[in-house]
């Protein structure tokens, strides 16, 4: 649900690739609403505005295309889909959906080791909102969901978190207040509760509940 700082070096400090790091910007823009239904992305300023060759900007400007934000138009080029608060929606009940599969998958792996580290990494997310800080919060809860889904240990879960993962970062970035945090936090508090207490029917009706209030 966040987006780390992006380094046009061709690296990210979390080892991204060039052209994803582009292909956030660029949404980030859409977002923003810089970028507007309609309006045509062209290569080459992108390009200069990030200091960086055409390749990798092609090759984000594809990514966006299959992810449906942008489209090829005949003697246009590439050019903003329009991007409704629907759709966002849409992106987050299917992470809802992934996070609750999950952790159905780990119920018969969870032990006295991942409980520790689970609230370990739950008491990093608490210290950052007790900080009242979004996005460093943000970062400290996609880790937290990203160890749920490295115990069930499922490819094809975390395939599909990533693809819909990597909207919704954005988004939280430009939409999430401390506001926004404040009733997210109120809410994950009930999901690790029940976590610690290996209650899975409770955790996957708190992470719906959490999760929901994301994209209020």
């Amino acid at each position: 649900m966040s987006l780390n700082t992006i380094n046009f070096s061709g690296n990210s400090g979390f080892g991204e690739p060039l052209s994803l790091q582009i292909y956030k910007h660029i949404l980030k823009k859409i977002i923003e609403g810089e970028f507007k239904a309609g309006d045509k992305i062209v290569e080459e300023d992108i390009s200069k505005e990030l200091n960086t060759s055409r390749a990798p900007v092609r090759e984000a400007l594809y990514l966006l295309q299959v992810d449906g934000i942008v489209e090829r138009m005949p003697r246009r080029g590439t050019v903003v889909k329009s991007f409704t608060k629907s759709e966002i929606e849409e992106y987050n009940d299917v992470i809802i959906e992934l996070i609750r599969v999950a952790v159905n998958y780990l119920s018969n792996k969870w032990n006295e080791e991942h409980k520790l580290k689970f609230k370990e990494y739950f008491n990093e997310v608490s210290t950052e909102y007790e900080k009242k800080n979004v996005i460093e919060y943000q970062i400290k809860l996609e880790q937290l969901l990203r160890y749920i889904l490295s115990i069930a240990n499922n490819k094809a879960l975390i395939r599909f978190y990533e693809e819909a993962n990597s909207i919704l970062k954005v988004f939280a970035q430009v939409q999430w207040t401390i506001k926004t945090m404040e009733n997210f936090h109120c809410k994950l508090k009930d999901f690790g509760a029940a976590m610690l207490e290996s209650d899975f029917a409770k955790a996957n009706k708190a992470i719906y509940e959490t999760i929901k209030l994301g994209v209020k």
